[in-house]
């Protein structure tokens, strides 16, 4: 099975694959990466046993010129889910494949290179300039005349105004993943015309460049269609009424759970390589590997699922694909339930958890790759900014037994421990069918009844797992992936920050007062030199780890398999999508 991932302004979730960032059914959400403040990294990371994570400035997506490929064709690829809400701003759009589908379709102010280093996309964003000589952050954006959606309205500021007044609109009960960026600007206006923007912001914010822009997880989005409190939450939902990309909605299938997206002829830009992209919900992995097989499906996100690796490794006419992007795998503990508030608790069991011995499990044979554990919430091994933030946390069971016994939880007969009517019971909730997170289980499981903890594996629908237990907290403890993009500080913040908001939030663990927490993630996020905002992250981590409440597992590898005709498709590493580009070369 895969790993679920999830996505957002901050990280996207990642449900399955045998392991960040989190899908529903196949668990992962988004978060990390670097531009500005530690994208890519130009060296290889060095696991335990002396094998190399890819470098964080390659990828691996068969790179040709698109004057060399054959025009038209389809291509048909699996997600975990068949989403209900397509506004990825949103808590229960914000998930990596829902992302993947609307990036097809909607606005990307920038591209991001292997490095993570931005560019202005010229299809949408002329430039975009950053100034400070009025003693505030001012940035300018320049957009492309010819931009609009597919309804004929024009790309303007005014979406940039509807889009920003959504994302900070939490308390007027607009549903929003993350503020982060968004409630550090002051204002956005019409510049000298309706396609210029002024961005002023509060106090600056290192990663701007992440702001209205798909990649991020986040987007911009029609103020015909989002200027309201019921617009944003709804004009998505189960359906795509106005897109503003290459390609736009051909049909959605709730029967088959298939999307077809088609090239746009209004399309301004340069003409997209295939006619046709077919979005197929298929939440079981091993099931998507079957898929690929038998040819029904032309790429295949392997993920690090040794099972699935086997069943296509040695295919004809196959190309697999290795990149070291900025996912990864974690286990999050949801602090408002009774026996987790404590965070004796939650550090007991970040000690008691062999994590060593899950990354052997879940990443073993993948060809290369090799297991390294994951010390960091915002940089990834073979990352720049990347340091070992795990402190007094490291594997020790007699030490969690011993912090246990200090704080007053007690052993009952049955070996559970227990204190004030507490009882040390937690319910693990996983995607019905992600064999990765079951298998995760049952390792946590025999971890913590060493130290009196017990764990109940709960399987519940894939379609369900974010939007009816993660998102709303209904869960103790639960293991999935976040998917990164090239701003590792913002991206990573929400995951760590206090909530202030229990109905718009993307911490997933609940955390409500960590000050110390959000003090330094405030430095983090208005450095404007990269090297201190680095700094700055890599603090707020370390006070994130005596917390507690999310625990690093690994980087994910990004493992595709494609079709060997297939072009400028497969591990991006750090780098976007540019679905123009993708071909056949016969």
């Amino acid at each position: 099975m895969r790993s679920i991932t999830k996505k957002s302004p901050a990280i996207i979730a990642i449900l399955a694959t045998a392991a960040l960032t989190a899908t529903a059914c196949s668990s992962s959400k988004s978060s990390s990466g670097g531009s500005g403040t530690g994208g890519g990294a130009a060296n290889p990371s060095t696991s335990a046993n002396g094998k190399a994570i890819p470098a964080a400035s390659s990828n691996d997506i068969n790179a040709k010129d698109v004057s060399s490929l054959k025009p038209g064709g389809s291509m048909t690829m699996a997600i975990d889910q068949y989403s209900s809400q397509w506004n990825i701003s949103t808590n229960n759009g914000n998930e990596l494949d829902s992302a993947r589908v609307m990036s097809t379709m909607m606005p990307r102010l920038f591209h991001f290179d292997a490095t993570g280093a931005a560019t202005p996309n010229k299809d949408y964003l002329l430039s975009a300039d950053e100034s400070t000589s009025t003693g505030k952050q001012v940035v300018t954006y320049k957009l492309n005349p010819k931009a609009k959606w597919s309804d004929g309205t024009p790309i303007t500021y005014k979406d940039f105004v509807a889009t920003w007044k959504a994302e900070i609109g939490s308390a007027q009960g607009y549903d929003i993943a993350s503020s982060v960026g968004y409630d550090q600007m002051e204002s956005v206006d019409k510049g000298d015309a309706d396609t210029t923007v002024v961005v002023t912001y509060k106090t600056p914010f290192s990663d701007w460049k992440s702001m209205f822009d798909q990649f991020n997880g986040a987007g911009l989005y029609p103020a015909s269609k989002v200027s309201t409190v019921d617009g944003w939450n709804k004009a998505y939902l189960n359906a795509i009424p106005v897109t503003g990309g290459p390609f736009k909605l051909d049909k959605m299938d709730p029967t088959t759970k298939t999307v077809t997206v088609v090239a746009d002829p209004n399309w301004w830009g340069d003409k997209p390589v295939l006619d046709k992209i077919i979005f197929r919900a298929i939440d079981d992995t091993a099931a998507q590997a079957d898929a690929y097989n038998n040819h029904e499906l032309d790429v295949f996100e392997v993920g690090p699922s040794a099972a699935n690796f086997a069943k296509v490794k040695d295919l004809t006419g196959s190309t697999l694909h290795y990149a070291g992007g900025p996912d990864w795998r974690h286990i999050t503990i949801n602090t408002q339930a009774p026996a987790l508030k404590d965070k004796v608790v939650r550090q007991a069991i970040y000690q008691a958890v062999n994590r060593q011995q899950i990354a052997d499990v879940d990443l073993k044979g993948l060809g290369t790759w090799k297991p390294t554990i994951l010390n960091n919430r915002f940089f990834v091994n073979n990352q720049t900014g990347y340091q070992d933030n795990l402190g007094d946390m490291k594997y020790d069971v007699d030490a969690a037994n011993k912090a246990l016994d200090a704080a007053g939880w007690t052993k009952g007969g049955d070996g559970i421990r227990a204190k004030g009517g507490v009882k040390l019971s937690l319910k693990w909730v996983e995607s019905q069918g992600i064999k990765v997170t079951s298998n995760e289980a049952q390792m946590v499981k025999a971890d913590l009844q060493k130290v009196g903890i017990e764990i109940v594996e709960t399987p519940v629908n894939g379609d369900d797992y974010f939007d009816k237990y993660v998102n709303t907290g209904n869960y103790d403890i639960t293991a999935f992936a976040y998917a990164g993009n090239p701003f590792p500080v913002s991206s990573g913040a929400p995951q760590i920050q206090s909530v202030t908001d229990p109905k718009n939030i993307h911490n997933n663990p609940r955390l409500d007062n960590a000050p110390e927490v959000d003090a330094a993630l405030t430095k983090a996020l208005q450095d404007t030199d990269a090297t201190q905002a680095i700094a700055d992250a890599n603090a707020a981590d370390k006070l994130a780890t005596e917390q507690a409440s999310l625990i690093p597992l690994y980087q994910r590898p990004q493992i595709w398999a494609t079709k060997s005709t297939l072009a400028n498709f497969g591990s991006f590493g750090f780098q976007d999508y540019d679905w123009t580009k993708v071909g056949y070369t016969s």
